[in-house]
């Protein structure tokens, strides 16, 4: 079965998600050099910038729940990453800050080069391609809540944010 062309770019699309996989891979590699996964790196990260709060979900790149930081900040302890304040708040460990900025120099290496391989068109394309896709997902947001409010009260009347606050001046005048 032939997958259907996505539009005039697709290789540039295509050339995208092999270059995604092999950065993945890449960043894994790189990550597993130092003895951490993503979602450790990420949570040191987290850490480091002091925008990680014990007891609360850690809002990263990817949502690490409360039951998940706590194992990761115990594994991340057992293998000499993280020391914790008397109040319990962990900071990376002093032995480990040489440590924490060779995986960040090197993860920063790979971010360089994850797009070099695209020519500026190619890279235009790519962004089109990516407004294109947030544009979807914003319309597809605003359709879900105006069909969460009709569902809560079918005599509700729901209009678009910029209808509303012209319909407001409006009013207001």
């Amino acid at each position: 079965m032939q997958p259907k062309a996505l539009d005039t770019h697709e290789p540039v699309v295509l050339a995208l998600v092999e270059a995604v996989t092999a950065w993945q891979g890449a960043l894994e590699q790189t990550l597993g050099v130092s003895g951490l996964t993503y979602p450790k790196w990420l949570l040191l990260r987290a850490i480091r910038h002091e925008e990680f709060v014990r007891g609360k979900p850690c809002e990263t790149a990817i949502f690490l729940d409360v039951a998940q930081s706590e194992h990761m900040l115990g594994e991340l302890s057992d293998d000499g990453w993280l020391s914790f304040d008397a109040d319990g708040t962990p900071r990376i460990a002093p032995a480990s800050v040489a440590r924490m900025k060779r995986a960040a120099q090197a993860i920063k290496a790979l971010h360089s080069v994850s797009a070099g391989q695209f020519s500026t068109s190619e890279r235009a394309a790519l962004s089109s391609l990516l407004h294109r896709m947030t544009t979807t997902l914003e319309d597809h947001v605003a359709r879900h809540i105006r069909h969460a409010a009709w569902e809560r009260d079918e005599m509700s009347m729901v209009v678009p944010d910029e209808l509303r606050r012209v319909a407001q001046q409006a009013i207001a005048a």
